[in-house]
């Protein structure tokens, strides 16, 4: 049985990806293809795993695993999860600076696959990673943009200042050995024909021929660019700190969106 997890991380191309599988379920009838709707008490207990290492929140996310293995139709022998909740809370929030968690989390998640295939597993880990300080950026973002942060970027800088991958990685390869464990940055992959997705395809060993038919996912999450990114993203954090009821504060920061979205498109049918 082959098995690809692409657990994450956060903010680095991972909706992407998503969305370009979402799509392709129909071009790739030999793999089953498992996204965040499809497990998502997994995710729900990852995160919470991430903030309390709670064994039992371990064991839930593994009870949700193995669920979802059992459900397979008899006869799989390929499958791609890409879900990025696997791997913890997304730093920056809740008191979650870095996914020292992830290791873990994916030690709990090859046992589940042990247990089910045995000697006839081939697991490998694919994971998505970029450069530290546009991540912790985006990771800002996030927060400010569809939650409830009201901390500026400079101070949220200050605060992930030890966000660090590279020990994470060491951490998961060890963990889950045997099993393989490689890389990308998203940097590396925006010129590729398809994106984010194009090493995942690569991974699963889907010829050129076979991946004709699949489209790029749909870019998500994305952030105007003709305007100030700093000054917007402080703008939404500072809406965030009036503590306005929740729909007047996600209202409010539509309004500035599309202004800024539209200061865009005015900059964009200028050139």
């Amino acid at each position: 049985m082959r098995v690809i997890v692409h657990p994450g991380f956060h903010k680095t191309g991972t909706s992407t990806i998503q969305t370009g599988l979402r799509a392709a379920r129909t071009h790739l009838p030999d793999w089953a293809i498992a996204l965040r709707e499809d497990i998502p008490d997994a995710s729900a207990a990852a995160r919470a795993y991430s903030l309390t290492r709670d064994p039992m929140e371990l064991g839930l996310y593994q009870a949700a695993l193995a669920d979802w293995a059992d459900a397979l139709p008899k006869g799989t022998k390929q499958a791609v999860i890409s879900i990025e909740g696997l791997s913890g809370h997304m730093p920056g929030r809740d008191g979650v600076l870095d996914y020292a968690a992830a290791p873990a989390l994916m030690a709990a998640l090859a046992e589940v696959f042990w247990a089910a295939y045995g000697s006839a597993l081939d697991l490998e880990m694919f994971l998505t990673i970029r450069e530290t300080s546009a991540w912790i950026d985006s990771l800002h973002w996030q927060h400010v943009r569809t939650g409830t942060l009201g901390e500026p970027l400079t101070a949220f800088r200050a605060r992930l200042d030890g966000f660090e991958i590279a020990p994470t990685l060491r951490d998961i390869e060890t963990a889950v050995a045997p099993a393989r464990v490689t890389s990308v940055a998203l940097e590396e992959t925006l010129s590729y024909p398809r994106g984010p997705l194009t090493p995942l395809l690569d991974r699963m060993g889907i010829s050129l021929a076979a991946r004709a038919p699949i489209e790029a996912g749909v870019t998500a999450n994305a952030r105007p660019s003709a305007v100030d990114r700093a000054v917007l993203a402080d703008t939404l954090a500072a809406i965030n700190a009036e503590g306005l009821p929740r729909e007047a504060a996600q209202e409010k920061k539509r309004d500035v969106l599309r202004a800024a979205w539209r200061e865009e498109a005015e900059v964009k049918s200028d050139d």
